[in-house]
């Protein structure tokens, strides 16, 4: 007597782990009219006179070394001691002490490297520290963990699965008791220095008086200025532009025609 067997296909799991970055690449479009032969190579003469000028400076007097430290170690390879803001990398940012407790600012971190997670909150509440921003700790947020199961092909392997396993790690950063100047520094300062594999999201709080909604419908185009800070200086080529925005006709329409 003959027994027939059942063949079953075993199904093949595995586990992958993968990571999703955006690199931004500007744009190498050329800007302005384009250099002649000669035009180009007086320019490029010129910078090596400059550099050649700017090096020569620098060597005609000795500079003394005399960094702030908190050890006495010696490097090894410079024979010099560590300066203190390099020593200081190897600590827990430092943090200045609340005045009011007012919550002016909230970034929230967040990415598939946790080694670029920490290093950019690190960076942001050191930039805080440096500014005279008071901040909390870096605060660790939940882990989301999700797990994809797909089939390897629609036909032949069919029967066979894969697994995707993606971490997503989070944290936050709040800063309190700020200027609006010195916040929109900051932000704008992490914002230069930003990892492109770690997503920032900020919120700002602003405080305004009752009748600010009141004060708001009764400007007018001629209520529109600079801020002093920019309107001082004229070689500003962005303060020139929005001076020469606020003066514009084409925006004293749109002021006037909303009120």
């Amino acid at each position: 007597m003959m027994i027939g067997r059942s063949t079953f296909r075993a199904a093949t799991w595995s586990v992958r782990f993968f990571r999703s970055s955006v690199t931004v690449k500007e744009s190498t479009a050329p800007k302005g009219k384009f250099l002649s032969p000669k035009e180009l190579v007086n320019k490029k003469h010129a910078e090596e006179v400059e550099a050649k000028e700017f090096r020569n400076s620098l060597l005609k007097e000795e500079f003394a070394f005399e960094p702030k430290i908190i050890k006495e170690d010696v490097d090894t390879s410079t024979k010099r001691p560590i300066p203190l803001n390099v020593e200081l990398l190897q600590y827990k940012p430092m943090r200045l002490p609340r005045t009011h407790g007012h919550k002016v600012a909230e970034i929230k971190f967040r990415g598939y490297d946790e080694k670029d997670i920490i290093r950019a909150s690190e960076f942001a509440a050191r930039a805080a520290f440096f500014l005279g921003i008071p901040c909390s700790k870096v605060h660790t947020l939940k882990t989301e963990k999700r797990l994809y199961t797909v089939i390897k092909s629609p036909f032949a392997q069919a029967k066979s699965k894969e697994n995707f396993h993606r971490v997503t790690f989070n944290r936050s950063l709040i800063a309190y008791d700020a200027n609006p100047e010195v916040l929109d520094l900051w932000l704008s300062y992490i914002n230069k220095h930003a990892f492109d594999s770690v997503k920032y999201m900020a919120k700002v709080h602003t405080r305004e008086s009752l009748d600010f909604a009141e004060k708001l419908a009764t400007l007018t185009s001629d209520d529109m200025k600079l801020p002093e800070a920019y309107s001082s200086d004229s070689t500003d080529p962005i303060a020139a532009k929005v001076q020469e925005l606020l003066k514009s006709d084409t925006f004293k329409q749109y002021i006037d025609k909303a009120e």
